[in-house]
């Protein structure tokens, strides 16, 4: 079978957690994201892409190899995993800079990608899992973007699963709080602008960040299962 496994944000973080896990399954891994891995191994097609760019990201998704690399493909899954927090501020004292790229990143981006795939794969079984948040479900102040964007991811995924694809099965999976570089910016934000930072610092100082290879292997777990996407709303903590 040709199988594939696409991944955003793939050179750190849950993003590279993920694609060394579907590496070591011997699986064709295409990572997108703005820095590459140095001296990849041979089943690791890269492609450099800023997801703040909507411009390139729709370049790419029309682009010849792109759906060519696709259309043959008996199996796809798609992880959207890139995204950034910022603004961490509250509302009012944001960046509107950092709303215009939040929106971009955590929205358009994979909205994009994921409406390419579905058109391009067109003999595969799709399966597709948005990285949302728990800020997406419940108000966090000084995360009205964040959370905005990541419930919009939500609703995304609850509206593809209505609209009955006969091959596609799609879930936004709340990957917890995985210690990655987006924790340290959270952690390093203005208590002033973010009233919730003092609770991340604690959680750090606490130990009680997931790793991001644990939270790899149980998201790589729940997208395998069989009655993956039946619901659509989904948390690594279930």
């Amino acid at each position: 079978m040709q199988n594939c496994v696409i991944i955003t944000g793939h050179s750190r973080g849950l993003g590279r957690a993920l694609a060394e896990y579907y590496l070591t399954q011997e699986i064709r891994v295409v990572g997108l994201s703005r820095h590459g891995w140095d001296n990849p191994p041979e089943r690791l097609l890269q492609y450099a892409i800023d997801f703040a760019d909507a411009e390139a990201v729709a370049t790419l998704v029309k682009s010849a190899s792109w759906q060519s690399d696709l259309e043959n493909k008996d199996k796809v899954i798609l992880i959207n995993n890139a995204g950034i927090v910022e603004p961490n501020a509250l509302t009012g004292q944001q960046d509107c800079d950092a709303i215009i790229k939040a929106i971009t990143v955590n929205i358009t981006a994979p909205l994009l990608l994921t409406n390419a795939v579905i058109a391009a794969a067109t003999k595969a079984d799709i399966r597709i899992a948005h990285i949302s948040s728990g800020a997406g479900r419940h108000a966090v102040a000084g995360w009205s973007v964040y959370g905005a964007t990541k419930a919009a991811l939500d609703q995304h995924a609850a509206v593809i699963a209505a609209e009955n694809h006969p091959r596609v099965r799609i879930a936004s999976i709340a990957p917890g709080v995985v210690d990655t570089n987006m924790q340290q910016n959270i952690r390093s934000a203005d208590a002033t602008r973010f009233p919730q930072v003092k609770h991340f610092i604690n959680l750090k100082e606490k130990n009680q960040l997931q790793s991001a290879e644990d939270t790899a292997q149980k998201i790589a777990a729940m997208i395998a299962k069989e009655n993956y996407g039946q619901q659509t709303q989904r948390d690594v903590r279930e």
